[in-house]
């Protein structure tokens, strides 16, 4: 059930100086129509479980027997969004102290607009960081991760990372892979499939040892002695890759060798891992929503749509209540109380 409890405000003009006075609401109360239990249910209705403003309002009239139009709810999610704003800036800062980070982005439409953004995700451990960009480009990148970040960091082989240092920035065998089964079945065969093939048997091969480690199958010493092994064939074949006859494929093994070092940082460390998995097991929700709800309309829906994604990933990744966490924050902004450090940054 829903509690409406309603504020009358009464409004007069003295007789003896015309003075105007109007009442205003007690302290600690929202100064708009929703209060901060219901902000923080509408924010995880869009953000966790992807329904638009729409389904939303039909919910809320079924559910709770309320009537809002979609303006108060697009205003509700603004609101929350600015509540949300110094933990999804503190989680920034934090996110540059981490050894690890998984770097990933994805498209991002604005229904009025031709052009497309992009969404760009930063997780660690136990941290997860969305901000909507203009672009895919270097500079976005280093928006996202400060230029003298020391640690390692995990992506595909776009090329906003380049201006990583490839002792700190590990490729993802799985996109590397990917890239190369294409070649392995290219319709054309001859050589280029079969220097396809051996690749990717050899990234099997790859991914097979580094399972056998972390299943504490292997020891550390035999693993390095086999994962060189590995290391010497790939790059033979890749130099083999170089030179095939169909440039598309040429070209992508003439990058891999370019960029060999970021290939192999995981055997340098050991804690790095081969895929950039959890970044795209993290972005995914901000991926559904974008499929289900569509793009957004303003300025003010992208930065609800990172900042929520922002504190749900998070959530996830230390098994805590998103409502729960939400509705502390809300309600203390509304209270006017100390901003909660939920997530002890």
């Amino acid at each position: 059930m829903v509690d409406i409890t309603e504020y009358r405000l009464f409004a007069g003009q003295c007789q003896h100086c015309q003075q105007r006075v109007k009442a205003t609401k007690p302290e600690g109360i929202s100064q708009g129509i929703i209060g901060p239990n219901l902000l923080s249910y509408i924010a995880v209705l869009s953000g966790q479980y992807h329904l638009s403003v729409r389904k939303i309002r039909a919910l809320l009239k079924e559910q709770l027997g309320t009537t809002f139009s979609i303006g108060t709810i697009s205003e509700a999610q603004t609101k929350v969004a600015s509540m949300l704003t110094p933990l999804h800036q503190a989680i920034k800062v934090a996110l540059q102290k981490a050894p690890l980070l998984h770097v990933d982005e994805t498209s991002h439409h604005r229904n009025d607009e031709n052009g497309v953004r992009w969404c760009w995700l930063v997780s660690s451990s136990d941290l997860v960081y969305e901000h909507i960009l203009f672009s895919r480009s270097t500079s976005s990148a280093k928006k996202v991760i400060n230029k003298g970040y020391a640690g390692v960091v995990v992506s595909d082989q776009c090329p906003s990372y380049n201006w990583l240092s490839p002792e700190r920035h590990q490729f993802c065998w799985a996109h590397v892979k990917r890239n190369l089964q294409q070649m392995a079945d290219y319709s054309g065969g001859g050589h280029t499939a079969y220097v396809g093939k051996h690749l990717c048997l050899i990234t099997d091969a790859i991914f097979r040892t580094r399972h056998r480690y972390e299943q504490n199958e292997l020891g550390h010493t035999l693993y390095l002695r086999r994962m060189k092994r590995l290391q010497t064939a790939f790059d033979h074949w890749l130099n083999k890759g170089s030179n095939v006859m169909v440039q598309r494929y040429r070209g992508r093994c003439k990058l891999l060798i370019k960029h060999r070092e970021s290939l192999w940082v995981f055997l340098k460390q050991t804690s790095t891992p081969l895929t950039n998995n959890e970044a795209e097991r993290c972005i995914r929700g901000f991926v559904i929503q974008r499929k289900i709800s569509y793009g957004t309309t303003s300025d003010a829906g992208d930065k609800f749509r990172s900042r929520i994604h922002s504190v749900i990933e998070t959530c996830k990744k230390r098994g805590m209540s998103v409502l729960s966490v939400v509705a502390e924050i809300v309600t203390s902004v509304v209270k006017r109380e100390p901003y909660p450090n939920v997530f002890s940054l």
